[in-house]
């Protein structure tokens, strides 16, 4: 399994905003600015995480972005899954199963290898991460 470059930038930004928490919005440029972010990209992530209700984004003077959160509330699997979409190590593992092999014996494996996977991302806050950003 292999997390796209949008889940990734998605980390990286929010995590300016984690480490910015309750200091108000953060313009965008400026979170593009600490992290070296392609803003373009970064604009379109921003939204997925937006309607993933995890940052609002604020307009006009002094706007820019901010966690609809506290950082110890948000865990890494929701910024991921935000752009990303549930995750799913392979066929078996979708909802529902897009492999048609009843009783396959290997599936048992892909589920706890998607079980460990998701435990990790979802045992990860933002608060956990966001000093040790680079």
């Amino acid at each position: 399994m292999r997390l796209s470059m949008a889940a990734e930038l998605a980390v990286r930004g929010i995590l300016v905003l984690a480490d910015s928490y309750g200091q108000g919005p953060i313009p965008l440029d400026e979170i593009c600015e600490r992290r070296n972010l392609p803003k373009q990209y970064l604009t379109k992530i921003f939204a997925m995480l937006a309607r993933a209700n995890l940052v609002d984004p604020v307009r006009g003077k002094g706007g820019g972005h901010a966690l609809t959160r506290p950082p110890d509330e948000i865990t890494l699997l929701e910024v991921v899954e935000a752009v990303e979409g549930p995750l799913a190590v392979n066929l078996c593992q979708h909802t529902p199963p897009k492999c048609d092999v009843l009783g396959c014996p290997v599936r048992p494996v892909w589920a706890e290898i998607q079980e460990s996977i998701r435990g990790v991302l979802a045992s990860k806050r933002l608060s956990d991460l966001a000093c040790i950003a680079p």
